[in-house]
């Protein structure tokens, strides 16, 4: 009688245990190389350290890798002088909503290497309408120099 009692309680305390904790839900992220459009030309960047990764809760962070201006030299930009910043252009969309749009995240760079976040892409219109679980797609990915030229892309190098 006692070792039923025991193992009754056992039993109620690991059932306890499962419905305290609650569903688990797993997270999603994607995450990708940034890579140039051409290996070792200039202006470029390396491929090497260049990636980007959004994650579930549509916060996104990357960075950007030995940035080279047309003669090779390292690129800084000033954060005081707005319009010589660097871009990564994030193409989305939801297909359960039928919606898409492009979001632009703006940085600088020091000696070559920038760092980019955004803690949330929630408020962008490609997003409106998209519920919990709907399907993001990411459908292309630019790297941009401060003119405005796509430098690089989302993707992988080829390692041949």
């Amino acid at each position: 009688m006692r070792t039923k009692t025991l193992m009754t309680l056992v039993a109620f305390a690991v059932v306890g245990l499962f419905v305290a904790a609650g569903p688990v839900h797993a997270g999603t992220k994607y995450q990708t190389t940034l890579v140039p459009d051409v290996a070792g030309t200039n202006p470029g960047f390396s491929a090497s350290g260049s990636s980007i990764k959004i994650m579930g809760n549509l916060s996104v962070k990357g960075k950007l890798k030995k940035v080279t201006d047309g003669t090779g030299a390292l690129v800084t930009t000033d954060p005081l002088t707005p319009g010589d910043e660097y871009s990564v252009e994030i193409d989305l969309s939801v297909p359960h909503t039928g919606v898409s749009g492009t979001v632009e995240l703006a940085f600088d760079l020091v000696n070559g290497n920038g760092k980019f976040s955004a803690a949330s892409l929630s408020a962008d219109p490609a997003l409106a309408g998209a519920a919990t679980g709907d399907g993001v797609a990411v459908l292309a990915i630019r790297v941009k120099d401060s003119a405005g030229a796509v430098i690089g892309r989302g993707g992988f190098a080829m390692n041949q």
